[in-house]
């Protein structure tokens, strides 16, 4: 590694000729597939450790992820975002050096930040013993912070193939050393091994894989454009911390044992969503920013894409209540089996999540990130009534369903925001957003009516809730023409 002047040539950045691909969305293809690893991966290494590990145990491996994943998010200014669409008049090279340093600078000091906080966190959770687990969250932090940011620059160029092969194989072999640590008695320290084995090879590989060699620079343009992109994220990253807090509240106030029911119930149905989101993000991000680059109109990708939206959020939803429960209590086991109702709640929750999606890739494609932090504002303020719920009747279903309600009301307002700000058709925008949710509330009233209900009538009941769902979708994709539009980039 180098701290002088950046001679590399910006040609080293241009994606060689036999990996170029077709501007299209399917071009994401192994991305799709890497999301999907990194979906399956913390599911598989959730299963096993639920039957490697006593409730107590797991409930403080999830501790562990949940404390990283709230430091991260609460410092996340999206560099790797701005490495796909920082702007063409930035020299690459010098570009990409500056973004890596200031990689460097937010991992160290969230490694310091982890190992000070450490016995605090211990205490929260009950778990004095453990102050040492807590303080090694901070190493790997560190760790993360040398990543070559080339892999993901390539994105911008349709080439997906390297950055899906980093995500991939780094989730593998996290976890494949997760469950053989748990298997040989590792305890809590298992999630450890596991998160620095996912590290080790996310950091060799993108390295390995990078157009550039990996360089330390400083650029004062590069690093003023960043920071101004990434100032309105910050905000953004503490009201995420603060949505994302549930864990947090329900390990302190219900105990580690109740954090990993929650966390099976719960997080397990939140899992595939945080994949999906991200996927749906990098696979059309930069047909937004094309859409920019060229000056072309966006309404109707947008269009496009909140449609596209609504329905993966309805299908999420309605998913989750046909079969949640079941596939819970047989995967993990009946200690860790939640009711159908909670399934449907659940449910309504995630969809919510995936549609505050809706001014993602035009705000950054733009760089109009505040918008992005009022999302993230709005949705951490409904959290509020939720926690009260659970401090006063520590009830995991009134929590949850107090939280989807809010959240609702959030996403209410936030398509308010995005509909002034962006070329959305009014009326797409209004059935993409209550759409979702109707078939999906009306099941989980069914479920709270009749909690017993035989599973042949309750998929009956889905079954016909579904194809008369998938008829309107249908039809509204036909004659706004946005099924056209996702069927050209596919």
């Amino acid at each position: 590694m180098t701290h002088s002047t950046i001679t590399t040539s910006d040609d080293a950045l241009i994606v060689p000729t036999g990996e170029r691909m077709d501007r299209k969305l399917a071009s994401s293809t192994p991305l799709l597939l890497a999301n999907l690893v990194e979906a399956f991966a913390p599911l598989l290494r959730n299963i096993a450790l639920a039957h490697f590990l006593p409730p107590e145990q797991f409930g403080l491996a999830i501790s562990l992820a949940v404390v990283i994943g709230l430091v991260e998010v609460l410092s996340d200014f999206g560099l790797p975002i701005f490495a796909v669409r920082k702007p063409e008049a930035l020299p690459s090279a010098g570009a990409m050096a500056t973004l890596q340093s200031m990689a460097l600078i937010r991992s160290a000091w969230l490694a310091l930040i982890l190992i000070v906080i450490s016995p605090l966190v211990a205490h929260v959770f009950a778990a004095p013993s453990s102050i040492w687990l807590y303080a090694l969250l901070g190493p790997v932090v560190l760790m993360r912070g040398f990543e070559n940011l080339g892999v993901k620059e390539m994105v911008r160029r349709y080439a997906f193939t390297r950055e899906a092969l980093v995500i991939a194989s780094s989730q593998i072999v996290g976890l494949a050393a997760t469950v053989a640590a748990a298997m040989m008695g590792a305890g809590m320290a298992a999630m450890i091994i596991g998160m620095t084995a996912a590290a080790a090879v996310t950091l060799l590989l993108s390295h390995l894989l990078s157009p550039i060699p990996y360089r330390l620079g400083w650029q004062p343009e590069t690093a003023r454009e960043a920071a101004a992109f990434g100032r309105p994220l910050l905000l953004n990253g503490a009201a995420v911390a603060l949505t994302t807090c549930d864990r947090l509240l329900v390990g302190a106030w219900l105990g580690p044992a109740a954090l990993a029911l929650y966390n099976v119930a719960y997080g397990t149905a939140t899992l595939p969503r945080s994949i999906l989101a991200r996927f749906l993000t990098s696979a059309f991000l930069p047909l937004f920013v094309e859409q920019r680059d060229r000056n072309k109109a966006a309404g109707p990708l947008l269009d496009a894409w909140v449609l596209c939206l609504s329905a993966i959020a309805f299908l999420y939803g309605w998913s989750l209540a046909l079969l949640g429960d079941r596939a819970l209590g047989l995967v993990f086991g009946s200690t860790y089996q939640p009711s159908r109702l909670f399934m449907c709640l659940a449910g309504i929750s995630v969809g919510v999540k995936i549609l505050l999606l809706l001014p993602s890739p035009a705000a950054y494609a733009n760089g109009t990130t505040r918008l992005i932090s009022w999302g993230s504002i709005l949705s951490a303020i409904s959290i509020l009534p939720a926690a009260l719920c659970l401090y006063l009747g520590r009830n995991l279903e009134l929590f949850i369903f107090v939280a989807a309600l809010s959240e609702f009301g959030a996403l209410l307002v936030l398509s308010h925001l995005a509909g002034r700000a962006f070329a959305f058709t009014p009326g797409i925008l209004a059935f993409a957003v209550a759409s979702p949710f109707v078939p999906v509330a009306a099941l989980g009233l069914l479920a709270f009516i009749s909690p017993a209900m035989p599973f042949a009538e309750w998929l009956a009941a889905c079954s016909a809730v579904l194809v008369c769902v998938l008829a309107v979708y249908g039809l509204v994709l036909r004659r706004t023409g946005a099924g056209s539009i996702l069927l050209a980039q596919a």
